[in-house]
């Protein structure tokens, strides 16, 4: 029998037009440290992360040519909870990031941004449930965390996939 081998995801690398004001909006926006910096092999890069045992979660280079559409589909945010979620929506609202979407995927709730060179950046927190996907519902941030979960856990319920998300996880362990 073979061992199966297993890779985990750690970071991403990005071309940019302008790396400094790339550097500063994930710095300022989603709280990330510069880490390191400077002239590499592939360009003038910053390397940032919001995790202390993680060098860089986030690789910025310079090489991305202006006016070229980004070819990044997303790049993913994990939140605790539905009251971080919120919080980076008002801290949208108020700070004029370019909100591409809200969406409810039942496991999880969304919020769609654009960085400064419009790739799109996605903040998420889980939900206590699993359904199959993909699944895009609009969601309203502007309700009260009770109204937004209730109204979800009822599209959920009205699956056929569903199930607690516990259940789903025991799943994933027993296939992965």
């Amino acid at each position: 029998m073979t061992q199966k081998l297993t890779a985990h995801f750690k970071h991403v690398g990005i071309y940019v037009i302008e790396l400094e004001k790339m550097a500063n909006f994930y710095q300022d926006f989603f709280g990330m440290t510069k880490t390191d910096g400077g002239q590499g092999s592939v360009g003038k890069g910053a390397f940032l992360s919001a995790d202390p045992t993680e060098h860089h979660q986030v690789v910025l280079v310079v090489g991305r040519e202006p006016g070229s559409k980004p070819t990044v589909n997303q790049l993913s945010f994990l939140v605790p909870d539905l009251t971080t979620l919120k919080g980076f929506h008002a801290k949208a609202l108020k700070e004029e990031v370019p909100i591409n979407m809200v969406k409810s995927h039942g496991n999880a709730l969304s919020l769609y941004v654009q960085d400064p060179e419009g790739n799109q950046c996605e903040i998420y927190c889980h939900t206590p449930w699993y359904v199959s996907q993909p699944v895009g519902k609009p969601l309203d941030l502007t309700l009260s965390e009770a109204e937004i979960l209730e109204k979800v856990e009822a599209e959920c319920r009205d699956n056929p996939s569903f199930m607690p998300r516990q259940q789903w996880v025991e799943n994933m362990q027993k296939q992965m």
